[in-house]
């Protein structure tokens, strides 16, 4: 199952992350790829430097070694990475594996500004980067230990929301799942909104909610389409007369059922019976 890929409240929960802390925050799936970011906009140091291939593979060569201590030692971890620059990953799990990974990084942790400036256009030359990255370095924010500590929690507790958020996803497909086979199981008798949500211990509007996120609709819809679904496996496989089929699958209104039918269809389920033993 994808991540959240637009899910507002991630957005808003990312955003209000990057309010607090001014530090760019990315949402990345269980193979590295990024999913979403705040901002959106990446013009930094970091992505004109990745320009450089040997930089860009120093880059990778950082985040693999992060992701593999996340995975194996510790679910939140902070380092400097090979440009210097302060970052920090932490798991998001689901279901009992690994479904992604939250960044944030290109901050510094050193105050004096001279110095790490210079380092910067030292690490530039070392790479041969001709580009006049200035305006690129003065927006790399200081941050002191206590605000990376803080900044880094706060991620953390990012990741338990998407894990929540996943886990209710999941939770509501199966639930889906089980409203679906009880409907298909009962199509005989009179299956109400009430009764599904005594069945299954949920309100109407929880009911409405699962139903439209299954792209299934309105549930009196999905019971019809399901009634004649049936009643049409039943003309096709049974010997049954087309009465005994429409109070079978539900419909007590035996010329509701037709009309139905043929709406559904486009021929009348006579039609139908017909076309099939002329074959």
């Amino acid at each position: 199952m994808p991540l959240l890929l637009h899910d507002k409240n991630l957005m808003e929960l990312m955003e209000d992350f990057y309010v607090l802390t001014g530090i760019r925050i990315v949402l990345f799936d269980n193979d590295f790829n990024e999913v979403v970011s705040y901002p959106q906009d990446n013009k930094s140091f970091c992505s004109a430097m990745r320009k450089n291939k040997n930089f860009d593979k120093k880059c990778r060569e950082c985040d693999n070694i992060s992701l593999s201590k996340c995975t194996k030692e510790n679910p939140l971890n902070i380092y400097k990475c090979h440009a210097g620059l302060i970052e920090a990953t932490a798991v998001v799990t689901g279901n009992g594996r690994i479904i992604g990974y939250l960044m944030f990084g290109q901050i510094t942790d050193n105050k004096n500004r001279t110095e790490f400036t210079n380092s910067m256009k030292n690490l530039c030359k070392e790479y041969c980067i001709a580009e006049n990255l200035d305006t690129q370095i003065k927006k790399i924010k200081y941050r002191n230990n206590r605000q990376i500590l803080a900044a880094s929690k706060i991620m953390d507790a990012c990741t338990g929301y998407i894990q929540l958020k996943e886990m209710l996803r999941s939770s509501g497909k199966n639930q889906i799942e089980s409203i679906e086979k009880y409907i298909e199981s009962h199509l005989a008798e009179d299956i109400s909104i009430k009764k599904l949500c005594d069945e299954f211990h949920i309100s109407r509007t929880q009911l409405y909610n699962l139903m439209s996120e299954c792209g299934n609709g309105k549930i009196a819809n999905f019971i019809k389409c399901k009634r004649l679904e049936r009643a049409k496996h039943l003309l096709k496989t049974t010997d049954m007369s087309i009465t005994e089929i429409s109070v079978a699958v539900g419909f007590s209104d035996y010329n509701y059922f037709l009309k139905m039918y043929k709406r559904e269809f486009g021929i009348s389920p006579k039609q139908f019976l017909k076309s099939i033993n002329s074959k």
